[in-house]
């Protein structure tokens, strides 16, 4: 006779677990996901290229936006889901040490270990928790792909470089530039 693996085998940690894991998690419904090792200099460049980018203009803008950009920074969703973007873009006050309202905008830099959960699992979480833009980019390809919510659902945009952020803040940015060095 075969051992069967029930749904309530399956330990479920909540945010109290998470802040006493050791190493660099997030948490996914109750379920732990152990991130990849310190991403590549290529993956922290265009990472550090956005920010700048998008701290600019978000500047440029300032008595209309008040809006912050993070870098892995962890988004408290609720008690048993909590994740680390690579870049996110908050309007809404941080109260606390840590976002729980949805960011604005996410950027997440796809590597070999984080693609799947990227392009699924993390999109569909990001769609249901109403995250107005989401942008997946390929710094090998030089690529970027740009979500924006229309509807409740995700449907990609041809545009990547103009991103009305809140009512009153417009940003321009040009992404593929930031892949250069």
């Amino acid at each position: 006779m075969g051992f069967e693996l029930s749904i309530q085998d399956i330990p479920h940690y909540t945010y109290k677990d998470y802040e006493l894991w050791e190493g660099d998690w997030e948490l996914i419904k109750g379920i732990p996901y152990s991130m990849s090792p310190a991403p590549s200099w290529r993956h922290q460049d265009f990472g550090s290229n956005f920010v700048t980018a998008f701290k600019t203009q978000i500047r440029k803008n300032k008595k209309d936006c008040v809006c912050r950009v993070l870098y892995e920074c962890d988004w408290i969703i609720n008690d048993d889901t909590v994740v680390r973007p690579d870049v996110m873009i908050v309007c809404e006050p941080i109260e606390g040490n840590y976002p729980t309202k949805p960011p604005v905008l996410i950027l997440e830099i796809l590597s070999p270990q984080s693609l799947l959960k990227d392009r699924n699992t993390k999109f569909n979480l990001y769609q249901s928790y109403g995250v107005k833009y989401y942008l997946i980019a390929n710094i090998d390809k030089k690529e970027i792909e740009c979500f924006q919510l229309i509807d409740n659902r995700y449907k990609q945009t041809e545009s990547v470089n103009t991103f009305q952020i809140t009512n009153l803040c417009n940003v321009e940015v040009n992404i593929l530039e930031l892949f250069e060095s």
